[in-house]
């Protein structure tokens, strides 16, 4: 999911909603993301065969530039192991650009 631009320290949120297309229930058994600054939140129970469910990812606006984080998601899914991926351009907030310019 691309955020787009957003400035340095916004904090953002995406709901990533799923159908279990298999013939047994799916089951979540955690979902981590590549860095502190990206909390994913995610359906506890099972989700019937055809049922819907959801995950809420929630990314703190920090860094700078194009960034891009993953969530990786353990569950019974035929690899056991599932990505989901968001970016976004965090604007630098005015004063962070750089090292400060020293003349002589």
């Amino acid at each position: 999911f691309d955020f787009g631009t957003i400035d340095q320290g916004t904090n953002v949120e995406h709901v990533f909603k799923f159908t279990n297309t298999g013939e047994a229930p799916l089951v979540i058994v955690d979902a981590k993301s590549s860095c502190g600054c990206t909390v994913p939140e995610f359906t506890k129970e099972p989700v019937a065969p055809g049922a819907q469910g959801e995950m809420l990812v929630k990314f703190n606006g920090s860094g700078k530039n194009q960034v891009s984080k993953t969530v990786t998601i353990t569950a019974n899914t035929e690899k056991g192991k599932e990505t989901i991926k968001i970016k976004a351009f965090v604007n630098p907030k005015e004063g962070t650009g750089g090292a400060p310019v020293q003349t002589k």
